[in-house]
């Protein structure tokens, strides 16, 4: 199983070079600006992933923006909330950070719809970005003790003899083992020991009158469990590293991970006591996230392609457009559609999300176009070319050679624009 993560070594078949960069740099984030490109091949495979994985501090601009978040959540309008987020995404030096926190938003799917507060979905999305790279476990538990869930899965209601079962059922079905891996006993035995786990406020309080103190027995162990003890025993249960390493691979590398490579995260991740960290640090260096099967596997996220588009382009969008737009395509941050959060893959296109994403293509092209016209090019085709290297890491589609190649505006802006709206607007763009 192991050497399905071997490291990647680069050899004439798979050289370590501007394609495979921007490979690695799109999975680990979000699609890269030429620059990103340059110093990542200059850095070699090893460095790239180490810097990023362990980046800890943020840009400036990014860092300006973040003291705005708890006064936009303190006036309750999610929508400028939702564009603060995405905003932050586009400024961030920390892009695996921010794409895993996008990503944990969808693992522990809440919605303000029935959490009604701003605030509360704020201080969810601080412990989801607190966690996004540390111990699952710690992250597991952090979102059991936090309001919002609370309200959304109904924890007030889990009291002492009349247990709601809506948290535990999740907790094994969503957000740690997965369908088949537990009893209905399993659940109502763990719904028990997280009785009296409720909110006040907007604060975690736990009530003792309203726990549980029996005997409880959950997946075949007995014991007065309590709300930790169950996690841990989550943690413990064989399905669990499994569960997540299917979703982090479905997330990085391709929509349908083979059982081989899950297997090999899956003992990764046990090994360094579920650490999502150290994990993707041996993933993205790894000969697997290089594999050809995997390149181009994945439809792009609402999130990824608005915000790859905006940080590769080195474009300003405002927040109020990015959130119209991620929301149009299907991506509704902090109003997720169910528990089950977003299916994702080829979930994101149809009939109208793919024209949010044309009209989206054409606005980004737009606004690029002057800001690369100053790279100076000396001719259209040079133009055509670096939008090509940039977009599609140098590999035009058979399909838009005869489009792309008789591009040639009355203006370098206009060529460029034209050139970008052609490819931004193709079916290989959707892909990841």
């Amino acid at each position: 199983m192991d050497d399905d993560l071997r490291p990647f070594e680069p050899d004439g078949d798979r050289p370590w070079n501007r394609a495979t960069a921007a490979h690695l740099l799109q999975r680990i984030g979000f699609a890269p600006a030429a620059e990103e490109v340059d110093r990542a091949v200059a850095e070699g495979v090893r460095a790239t992933v180490d810097r990023i994985v362990d980046a800890s501090h943020d840009s400036p601009a990014h860092d300006e923006l973040d003291a705005l978040g708890e006064r936009l959540a303190g006036r309750n309008d999610i929508n400028a909330l939702r564009g603060w987020w995405l905003l932050r995404m586009c400024r961030t030096e920390r892009p695996l950070h921010a794409r895993l926190s996008a990503f944990w938003h969808n693992h522990f799917a809440t919605s303000n719809q029935k959490v009604n507060s701003a605030k509360l979905m704020y201080e969810q999305l601080r412990i989801l970005e607190s966690h996004a790279v540390g111990k699952f476990e710690d992250m597991l538990l952090a979102i059991a003790r936090d309001p919002a869930m609370i309200i959304w899965l109904d924890g007030n209601d889990n009291l002492k003899g009349r247990p709601n079962e809506n948290f535990a059922r999740e907790l094994f079905e969503l957000f740690g083992l997965g369908v088949g891996n537990y009893t209905e006993r399993d659940i109502k035995e763990a719904a028990r020991a997280f009785t009296g786990w409720h909110q006040r406020d907007g604060r975690f309080r736990f009530f003792p009158l309203e726990h549980d103190e029996g005997e409880k027995e959950v997946f075949g162990r007995r014991g007065n469990f309590n709300g930790e003890e169950i996690i841990r025993l989550v943690i413990e249960h064989d399905a669990c590293a499994r569960f997540i390493s299917t979703k982090l691979l479905r997330e990085v590398l391709c929509p349908d991970p083979p059982s081989t490579l899950v297997e090999a995260l899956a003992a990764r991740l046990r090994k360094s006591d579920y650490d999502i960290r150290e994990t993707l640090r041996t993933l993205f260096a790894s000969a697997a996230m290089f594999d050809p099967r995997w390149r181009s596997a994945r439809i792009k996220s609402p999130v990824e392609y608005v915000i790859g588009m905006s940080r590769s382009l080195g474009i300003e969008v405002p927040a109020s457009s990015l959130a119209e737009a991620v929301s149009g395509m299907g991506q509704r941050l902090f109003e997720p559609p169910s528990v089950k959060g977003w299916d994702g893959h080829r979930a994101w296109l149809n009939s109208t999300t793919m024209l949010v994403r044309l009209n989206a293509a054409t606005a980004a092209a737009e606004r690029a176009a002057p800001i690369l016209a100053q790279r100076g090019f000396n001719s259209a085709n040079e133009a055509r070319q670096f939008c090509i290297d940039l977009c599609l890491d140098g590999a035009l589609p058979e399909s838009l050679h005869s489009i792309v190649n008789a591009i040639e505006g009355a203006t370098m802006n206009e060529t460029i624009q034209r050139t970008l709206e052609a490819i931004l607007a193709a079916p290989e763009y959707q892909m990841a």
